[in-house]
């Protein structure tokens, strides 16, 4: 019996952990791109009481197996949070500051319940971005090729976003090549057949160059070559801060959102803006709301401590699966790591809750543990 099939017990059928944990980071994914990528106010305090009602229940039901791991997994996303509440205090908007802590309350709770679940995260992941790819593409079949004002005929899907459609199929093609290679299973390469042309179509550059760089950490810790996907990774950190300190024309309004998010970090380098407050001190770009990039708007608004905090969150769970030979959480955290560095993938918790699904795998407690 493998480890997605029910188990009897009794006269019912108990779905196994791992089917469950699949089901429950699956089912986040499209649950929170089907509602706009989740990019608005009222997914935020749905999707927190539901997943938080979920973990408590499987708390109660599942005895929790103690882990090392759980302080330095939860703790800098806990404590961003609480630094977004209390930024209220000096921002140039307390009530988008207390609205904006809202989004991390949710992360919380959906990372509490994907720890909880432990197995299965890794599939639903690939579920959840392929059942996502496949809607975007039947729609696109259906409806033909439609002309948005603000996306013109880049293939968005229910998420709206063409980057941010592009990063959860990222996403998805990261994870499903490095299981190929680390389980030498070609059919694990499947759902590529519906996450390449998804990402093909969202044009999405950033992604596509994500998504490379998310394969090849992948194969490298398949290889068992862990200094080679640091490598990789130590480049692209380079590569990214320099493109933050002298960003070219090419990248289009990123220039001025980049600039804006370094001056105000310049002017408040302790506390920033506040939590939620680009778009409102910006507010001469009526359709940028976000820095387009999770580390710069971080210090934008929260200052050093926060850009300190964040960095902290991203990297332990990607270190702890390179280490650990986790080539799928590897692969997929890298996409997000870099991904997220050039657009508001943060803003879009269908994206970011596929990434804590992945932290969450990267830091499951070992049967020794």
């Amino acid at each position: 019996m493998t480890a997605f099939t029910a188990q009897r017990t009794g006269t019912a059928f108990v779905p196994s952990p791992a089917l469950r944990g699949a089901a429950l980071s699956a089912g986040a994914i499209i649950a929170l791109a089907s509602a706009e990528g989740g990019f608005f106010p009222s997914s935020w305090r749905v999707g927190a009481v539901a997943l938080g009602a979920l973990a408590c229940v499987h708390a109660l039901w599942v005895p929790v197996r103690r882990t090392t791991t759980a302080i330095p997994l939860f703790a800098p996303l806990v404590a961003f949070g609480l630094l977004s509440v209390a930024s209220a205090a000096w921002s140039a908007s307390p009530s988008a500051s207390f609205l904006d802590a809202q989004r991390t309350l949710l992360y919380v709770a959906a990372l509490a319940s994907f720890a909880l679940a432990g197995e299965g995260l890794v599939a639903g992941v690939v579920v959840g971005a392929g059942a996502i790819g496949v809607w975007a593409l039947a729609t696109r079949l259906v409806h033909g090729t439609t002309v948005d004002p603000f996306e013109g005929r880049l293939l968005t899907g229910p998420l709206g976003y063409a980057n941010g459609l592009g990063a959860l199929a990222a996403i998805g093609i990261a994870v499903c090549v490095a299981a190929a290679l680390a389980r030498r299973n070609v059919r694990l390469a499947l759902p590529l057949a519906v996450l390449v042309p998804t990402l093909v179509l969202t044009e999405s550059r950033g992604a596509e160059a994500a998504a490379v760089v998310g394969c090849v950490v992948g194969a490298a810790v398949a290889a068992r070559r862990p200094s080679v996907a640091g490598a990789v990774l130590g480049v692209s950190t380079a590569l990214l801060t320099t493109l933050y300190l002298w960003t070219p024309a090419a990248a289009g309004d990123r220039v001025s959102y980049w600039s804006g998010a370094r001056e105000t970090a310049l002017a408040h380098p302790l506390g920033g803006s506040g939590a939620g407050t680009f778009g409102i001190v910006h507010n001469g770009w009526p359709y940028a709301r976000d820095a387009h990039s999770l580390y710069l708007q971080a210090v934008s608004e929260l200052g050093v401590p926060g850009l300190l905090l964040l960095v902290a969150f991203v990297t332990f769970p990607l270190v702890l699966a390179i280490r650990r030979g986790l080539a799928a959480p590897a692969a997929g955290l890298a996409v997000f790591a870099l991904h997220a560095g050039v657009d508001w993938d943060w803003q879009l918790p269908a994206v970011t809750v596929a990434a804590l699904a992945l932290m969450a795998a990267a830091a499951r407690p070992t049967r020794s543990g």
